[in-house]
């Protein structure tokens, strides 16, 4: 099961693009109890419309970059407040691939 819904995805860009050149925390999870924490910087953002919604995250420190397609997740949802965003792909055996970005405060 992927994401269908134009809408959630777009959420989901919004998110991104209104963060771009700026920091955000995010935490990659694959099962609870296991979680990486790094401050990223969002350094770009796939256009609405395209075959593919990439989001492009990088650690200015390690030089570490995430790559993103949207195409690939289950779920995406932004929080209430817009501050937070979390992605997520279901693996099975209820083991789900979780990554949450949110606003450095």
């Amino acid at each position: 099961m992927l994401i269908t819904d134009p809408k959630e995805i777009e959420a989901v860009l919004a998110f991104f693009r209104k963060h771009i050149d700026r920091e955000l925390d995010v935490t990659m999870s694959i099962f609870e109890g296991l979680a990486q924490l790094e401050r990223m910087r969002v350094a770009r953002v796939g256009e609405k419309g395209t075959s593919h919604y990439h989001v492009h995250l990088i650690n200015t420190h390690s030089h570490r970059q995430v790559q993103i397609d949207l195409h690939h997740y289950s779920f995406a949802t932004v929080s209430p407040d817009q501050k937070r965003v979390e992605v997520g792909r279901l693996l099975g055996s209820n083991i789900t691939l979780r990554l949450t970005a949110s606003e450095i405060e």
